[in-house]
């Protein structure tokens, strides 16, 4: 039972904790970069919406401040059944490179992109939100980095800002998360993209079933015909930070969910004779991570089979109803502070990780969702 609990322990903690290391030093030995130079294409900018009339006047009038030749600028709004004035704002814009793709019945993000992407007249599409805002450079950055034949995708990375520009939000969580990415790209492939900022080869794209999540489906596409998936960390978008723990748990729960599905529809991407380290960084960065809420259940049992054994399983029974406790405290507003917002951010993690299984085990797709804006 010893044996199990410390298993157990092992891996509740490698995929957050012990893995990013582990790729650190993968890339210090192994790692390669790609070629990065300036280069002119024709870009679409595709951006999904759905009842986005808060934001989209200004998301659209950021993309056309973009500092790259306009004339190979194509900027398409999709609207997945927008009812509010989204379409009406969109109309608005009188410039040529803004386009509105309006579908009056709700049918998903992936299954609009579907229509849509085989319609860009550019040979690389960048994909995003109507939240996100670019740097005034950042498409310069981005394209610079398909100057190497060997790079089919490039995303980029969230930087979340407080409400009210306010100063940066971005947690230690996130800026670990995106060096993780930037390190598996150095040795082969990173895991998934940020939905907010990725750009593809238009060539590269397939077909997507409607309930696939697109920015971690894409990329193992994109892998699958032999080119490189890549994060560059110059290359990054603003978004206001979400309020409130329930819109953090259900966006969690949804990607689980849809991350899931894609997983064992493509079980080959673990092969890793065919797919080599990218197969390892898929199964440590996202399957075992997912399966972290087992993990922790496991510990937490096999510690309570243990405790007559040592005082030393006492304090570690102690240890995770502190972690518990100090978790749901910041929930509901009683304590704050760097330590118990790393508790909460678990708590709700893996709460929400555990939604997405039982969601997934009971056949739900969640193919649409409302914007919590």
């Amino acid at each position: 039972m010893e044996v199990i609990f410390f298993l157990f322990l092992f891996l509740s903690v490698y995929p957050y904790f012990i893995f990013p290391v582990v790729t650190y030093i993968m890339s210090r030995f192994w790692g390669s970069s790609w070629l990065q130079r300036d280069l002119l294409s024709r870009v679409t900018i595709i951006i999904s919406v759905y009842n986005e009339e808060r934001v989209i006047e200004g998301k659209i009038k950021n993309a056309l401040l973009l500092k790259y030749l306009q004339e190979l600028i194509e900027i398409i709004v999709i609207s997945d059944g927008s009812n509010d004035r989204t379409n009406e704002i969109v109309l608005g814009f009188k410039d040529p490179r803004v386009v509105l793709m309006a579908f009056p019945k709700r049918s998903g993000k992936t299954a609009c992109l579907n229509r849509v992407v085989p319609k860009a007249k550019g040979d690389i599409v960048l994909f995003t939100d109507a939240n996100a805002m670019f740097p005034s450079n950042m498409l310069t950055k981005l394209v610079r980095n398909f100057n190497d034949k060997k790079v089919g995708l490039v995303t980029g990375w969230t930087k979340y800002m407080k409400a009210g520009n306010e100063g940066e939000a971005t947690g230690i969580y996130s800026r670990f998360e995106k060096m993780t990415k930037y390190w598996e790209s150095l040795v082969s492939s990173c895991v998934g993209a940020d939905g907010a900022i990725f750009a593809i080869r238009k060539a590269l794209y397939k077909p997507l079933e409607d309930d696939d999540i697109n920015d971690f489906v894409t990329p193992l596409q994109v892998i699958s015909q032999g080119k490189r998936v890549v994060l560059d960390p110059e290359v990054f978008c603003f978004e206001e930070q979400s309020e409130g723990e329930g819109g953090e748990y259900h966006r969690q729960a949804r990607i689980t969910n849809r991350t899931l599905r894609a997983i064992f529809r493509n079980p080959g991407v673990l092969n890793p004779f065919s797919y080599g380290y990218f197969s390892f960084f898929l199964l440590s960065h996202k399957l075992f991570r997912f399966l972290v809420p087992f993990f922790v259940a496991g510990t937490f049992l096999a510690n309570l089979y243990l405790l007559k054994v040592s005082p030393i399983y006492i304090g570690l029974i102690l240890i995770q109803l502190l972690f518990l406790g100090l978790g749901l405290a910041n929930i509901l507003g009683k304590v704050e502070g760097r330590v118990t917002d790393i508790c909460k951010f678990f708590l709700i993690t893996l709460s929400a990780q555990l939604t997405g299984w039982i969601r997934m085990v009971r056949g739900v797709s969640d193919t649409m969702w409302t914007p919590q804006r």
